[in-house]
């Protein structure tokens, strides 16, 4: 005989009624007799590992009239269950309970259970859906439910359930306390331990806080620390956290941690660290650190003059040491003091490890006070050296209070070259031409062109063999002018400027000038017995006339 489906339906869910029917039945006859025997969950003995249920946040800080603070009952590490029954109860006056809510609770979130809810009373007053007993009244927020499909099979943590309080403000404490915690698996009960909760602080628990100094004086650009001590009053035990309540410009304030835990008979040491901006004048500052916990605030005041640091200046002149290779020079080296600063001060020198490099200071301590400077000087020698060379030679001075560095630059003078013009006389005849030599050689690490120029000479040439020459660190290079004149070139002395205008590899010029004094003198004169050439010659001719006009006048004599 096959049984019509809807009446296979109907069964099925009147035997799903009967079993938590039967269930319930179960659960209601555990809590009676619990209830009968007074069983308090706090003095259940323990056969193996007892879990707890717990008030989540243990402490509330005190809020303002008409805040809503939720809190949360939970579980931990407890055996597995299938329902609960739980009662926790507050001051009505200070925070009252306004709902309560099984959403989210672990059963259903981390084991997938369907959760059935009992019990959800609040303030005596019975949700549309369930009852309240005889327990339930005034700020007692109870809460049962349980499970439909069995327990889990390891121990469980989390949320239960959650309760929403209104802050009434008649007081600024309220226990939240577990009144009764019963853990059911079926018929049998699961053992737990509770801790309850609290809203505010309880009457005279409190805390301290104090700063260790209270004054100080520190230095501009450096750094100071303040001990702030948080110590607990009647026993009070909580979070504490810090912070700055008003920062300045010129001071950086930080602390090793910004929240501390507090027990009774521990107080607890918090490192506050002041560090000055050396930019800032010197200065006065009161800063207030301000540290709360669960609605209570102290503070405390730190009181901090900024000051310039006695200190010293050293300085060098000059402190680039330009030197040729082999050979010395020396600086001067001053300290002066700075901000009233008073005592000796050692010298020390660190020198590259360079063979034949020598750096050596007239005295290793000298002491300084205001108005009242010293000296000492560094001689320094350099090795020869084929390539340029740049020497760091540091100076450290050393004060009790402060040190500092000065680094002195040995360098080469700048590249050059040396120009020279040889000849043993700079004479020439007009229409006559003569040969120099100049020579051009590097020095200081000279590394470059030279191109080689003059100034015109009227009725004059110049002309450079070759016009330009190259030069090598160390090298010597030449050129050779000619300088010719023609017949109409000026008598006496002239000057001639010679340009040698070197370029570097690095981009650098380098210009120098020779002004050479040329002597133009007259070819020397050519006679015959004692006269000129043309004179000697017209002479000749004017006698050769005359005497053949004198021929020709005797021939006519004759013919007559």
């Amino acid at each position: 005989m096959i049984t019509p489906r809807s009446e296979r339906e109907g069964k099925g869910l009147l035997h799903q009624r009967v079993v938590v029917s039967q269930r319930l039945s179960t659960m209601l006859i555990i809590l009676s007799l619990a209830s009968l025997v007074s069983i308090s969950p706090k003095t259940f003995p323990s056969a193996h590992a007892t879990g707890s249920v717990y008030v989540n946040p243990p402490m509330t800080a005190v809020a303002g009239v008409g805040t809503v603070v939720t809190v949360r009952v939970q579980v931990a590490s407890v055996d597995p269950f299938d329902g609960w029954d739980i009662q926790v109860q507050s001051n009505q006056s200070v925070i009252d309970p306004t709902s309560l809510s099984i959403q989210g609770n672990t059963l259903a979130v981390n084991y997938s259970e369907n959760v059935l809810e009992t019990v959800n009373c609040v303030n005596g007053v019975s949700h549309p859906t369930s009852h309240c007993d005889r327990s339930d009244g005034p700020g007692i927020v109870h809460s049962a439910a349980m499970s439909q499909e069995g327990s889990p099979t390891y121990p469980v943590y989390g949320v239960l359930f959650t309760i929403n309080y209104t802050v009434a403000g008649s007081g600024s404490y309220s226990p939240l306390e577990i009144q009764k915690a019963i853990m059911t698996n079926g018929p049998d009960l699961v053992f737990v331990t509770t801790r309850d909760g609290i809203y505010g602080v309880p009457p005279g628990e409190g805390f301290m806080l104090r700063a260790f100094p209270a004054s100080l004086s520190i230095f501009l650009g450096s750094r100071a620390n303040v001990t702030l001590n948080v110590s607990s009053l009647g026993g009070y035990a909580a979070e504490v956290d810090l912070a700055l309540e008003t920062p300045h410009p010129g001071l950086l304030v930080s602390f090793n941690v910004t929240s501390t835990t507090l027990w009774p008979n521990h107080p607890r040491n918090v490192t506050m660290t002041i560090a000055t901006d050396s930019t800032y004048e010197a200065s006065y500052y009161t800063i207030t650190v301000m540290a709360t916990s669960n609605g209570l605030s102290h503070t405390a005041t730190v009181s901090i003059s900024t000051t310039d640091k006695p200190d010293f200046a050293i300085s060098a002149s000059p402190s680039i040491l330009r030197i040729h290779a082999t050979y010395s020079s020396s600086s001067i080296i001053t300290l002066d003091t700075q901000s009233g600063f008073s005592g000796p001060v050692w010298l020390s020198l660190t020198v590259p490890e360079v063979l034949g490099l020598t750096a050596s200071l007239g005295a290793s301590e000298l002491t300084i006070s205001p108005g009242s400077s010293a000296t000492t000087v560094l001689d320094i020698h350099t090795p020869d050296s084929t390539l340029p060379f740049v020497y760091l030679v540091n100076i450290t001075a050393t004060s009790r209070l402060s040190s500092h560095q000065l680094t002195i630059i040995v360098t080469p003078p700048s590249p050059d070259f040396r120009f020279l013009l040889t000849g043993l006389g700079f004479v020439i005849q007009q229409g006559q031409s003569r040969t120099f030599t100049l020579t051009m050689t590097s020095i200081d690490y000279f590394k470059g062109q030279v191109n080689l120029s003059a100034s015109s000479l009227l009725g004059a040439e110049e002309v450079f063999s070759p016009p330009f020459v190259a030069l090598d660190f160390g090298i010597s290079s030449a050129s050779t002018m000619t300088l010719a004149t023609d017949v109409t070139s000026g008598l006496g002395n002239h000057n001639v400027t010679l340009t040698a205008l070197g370029t570097s590899v690095f981009g650098a010029n380098v210009t120098h000038v020779i002004v050479m004094i040329v002597t133009v003198t007259q070819l020397p004169s050519r006679t015959i017995l004692g006269l000129q050439p043309l004179i000697y010659l017209g002479t000749i001719g004017a006698l050769c006339l005359v005497a053949i006009v004198a021929a020709v006048r005797g021939v006519r004599k004759l013919k007559h």
